[in-house]
């Protein structure tokens, strides 16, 4: 696409009003597996990014109304220094999509600017050459509707048929430069079969829907941290990782003296294996060797679901506390389990017995290096 969108946006917020548009409050981050939802878009004013994106002149439009296999939808700010740094390779990223038949038309870029303006949009626009749309979020009505984050947040969309929700299959948060390996990813996805990315999408969505039952995001939140913070130091910053598993991992940057170290946490729910017992949920916190340094209780029942005592957990934490997720040792009843607990005790090492398809995954998304 040669052309620029270097024009002015036109302010039309004021007249939308589709459903999780008016959203008070900011809501669970969007991930993979969820239905991205039909919040309302301003319609470009330019004829060029009205084609672009095959849409029609009007107020405003859904994302299901783009023709497009996929869409990368770009979360930004006008004023953040990364999301002006990723317009370059964004840029390049359009370029290949677009001279490349068998790319141009399947996949689209589109961006929102959050808390920004028309006229500020125009300027950045302008400024830094953008190749794809942007679209003014003055209000942040769209950023809480997509649950909000810090930018730039990409979201890539499978889509559907027009008028029906894509599903989101995949996110990324940050910059990413590489525009050559994200274009593989996105070529990927737009060839991902949709019913099957349904299905891993409903796996995902009850995986981190299990948890959430028991706690808010907020307190979810609280509790990860301090199970970061447990492991020893302070939080440098902490962010929630999007995998394909549907996994609840977390990552933070910790800094304990003059050191700073990586560390993964993963919130892990297990069914029970009796239908009479408590499902199991708890925290655990690994190096990116997959050396386990953390263990912490959300919900562990014993026997007439009575809740663990911080000295059963304690029993618990020595036992998993310095083993590996790629070499998890047996479990032995009579040495490992907590008394009365046996099934909640199997149940937590066998999660930790999952964790080389964790370390896997995290591999894969260069989140640690391949030993």
């Amino acid at each position: 696409m040669a052309g620029r969108f270097s024009i002015i946006l036109l302010l039309v917020l004021a007249t939308l009003g589709l459903a999780g548009a008016a959203s008070a409050q900011q809501g669970r981050l969007i991930a993979f597996g969820d239905r991205f939802p039909e919040v309302a878009l301003p319609v470009p004013p330019q004829a060029e990014a009205r084609d672009y994106l095959g849409i029609a002149p009007g107020e405003s439009f859904a994302l299901s109304g783009v023709k497009a296999e996929l869409v990368l939808v770009e979360l930004l700010n006008v004023h953040c220094l990364h999301c002006q740094m990723q317009t370059r390779p964004y840029n390049r990223l359009v370029e290949l999509i677009e001279e490349n038949p068998a790319t141009r038309g399947r996949i689209k870029l589109l961006a929102v600017a959050v808390g920004n303006v028309p006229e500020e949009v125009g300027a950045f626009v302008e400024k830094f050459q953008v190749r794809f749309p942007v679209l003014p979020d003055p209000r942040f009505t769209i950023y809480r509707a997509l649950g909000g984050q810090a930018t730039p947040f990409s979201i890539y969309v499978r889509q559907d048929r027009p008028g029906s929700e894509g599903v989101v299959a995949g996110t990324h948060l940050g910059t990413n430069f590489d525009h050559e390996q994200l274009l593989a990813e996105l070529q990927r996805l737009a060839g991902a079969d949709l019913e099957e990315l349904r299905r891993q999408g409903e796996a995902a969505v009850k995986v981190r829907s299990a948890v959430t039952s028991m706690f808010s995001e907020q307190e979810l939140d609280l509790r990860v941290r301090n199970a970061f913070i447990n492991t020893g130091g302070r939080i440098l910053n902490v962010m929630p990782l999007d995998l394909r598993s549907g996994r609840r991992v977390y990552t933070a940057l910790m800094q304990q003296g003059e050191e700073r170290r990586r560390l993964f946490a993963e919130v892990t729910s297990r069914s029970a294996v009796c239908d009479i017992c408590h499902d199991v949920h708890f925290i655990y916190v690994f190096e990116p060797t997959g050396k386990v340094v953390g263990f912490e209780p959300l919900h562990l029942t014993k026997y007439k679901n009575h809740v663990w005592t911080a000295a059963e957990v304690e029993i618990m934490r020595r036992r998993v506390v310095g083993t590996y997720l790629s070499a998890p040792p047996p479990f032995d009843p009579k040495i490992d389990a907590v008394t009365s607990a046996t099934m909640t005790s199997a149940i937590i090492f066998d999660s930790l017995a999952q964790g080389e398809a964790l370390l896997a995954e995290l591999r894969e998304k260069g989140l640690i290096a391949v030993p």
